[in-house]
């Protein structure tokens, strides 16, 4: 019990510590949610406002301006610790670095990811989704977002003291099979079809994804400071 209650306060400390930055750069936040909106609202307006043909299409632009929106912030989630040297303070602790990884995506996806999901249902009065796709929306773009912010760490880590469009390059790419699979949720429950297969592949990838690409982050950190 000692050495869990351990993990966990080491966990609680990392993912506390991280919140209280990010809300005092409020621009950490504020720049992918506004960014978010920005681009929903700039469909309708270059596109017309004809409801049928933007709901058939709001699917495509909710997904990738949450895709977009995640790759604003992925630089945050290392370079900051590492510029200062708290990086290195927390790998010499000896306190496991998994732990420290897994903390800062939660954090980071509170920071980025939540308030998407929030965002996304102001979107809906935009592009005229249908009220029967909310629970579809919502619980892919959770699922959808958590991953991104997943593999946004593998890239930060990846690219630690590097530039922010490096780690953009990486994660893009790695992101589209994520990106398939949410649009193919609000497809299909737009068709009134099964979307529950989409959304299980998502569950799966999020279930291997968090440990896996958990321990991926954590050998890129150690594989850049060899």
């Amino acid at each position: 019990m000692n050495e869990k209650s351990t993990l966990f306060n080491w966990f609680m400390l990392v993912l506390k510590r991280d919140l209280v930055l990010s809300f005092k750069k409020i621009a950490t936040f504020m720049i992918p949610l506004v960014f978010f909106l920005i681009v929903i609202t700039l469909f309708p307006l270059a596109l017309g406002t004809e409801g049928s043909f933007l709901s058939t299409l709001s699917s495509g632009v909710i997904w990738v301006a949450a895709l977009l929106s995640s790759l604003l912030a992925v630089e945050s989630i290392f370079n900051e610790d590492y510029r200062d040297g708290t990086l290195d303070q927390f790998l010499i602790s000896g306190e496991p670095t998994f732990i420290l990884v897994l903390a800062k995506v939660l954090a980071h996806w509170l920071v980025t990811g939540a308030p998407l999901l929030l965002a996304s249902l102001i979107s809906t009065f935009f592009l005229f989704l249908p009220e029967g796709l909310l629970f579809p929306l919502l619980i892919s773009l959770l699922m959808g977002t958590f991953l991104l912010s997943l593999l946004g760490a593998l890239g930060g880590a990846l690219t630690i003291g590097k530039t922010a469009i490096l780690s953009a390059v990486i994660v893009l790419p790695l992101s589209v099979p994520i990106l398939i699979l949410g649009v193919a949720v609000m497809t299909s429950a737009l068709n009134g079809q099964d979307f529950f297969s989409y959304l299980y592949f998502l569950g799966a990838m999020l279930a291997i994804g968090t440990p896996g690409l958990c321990l991926a982050t954590t050998e890129a950190i150690f594989i850049n400071y060899d």
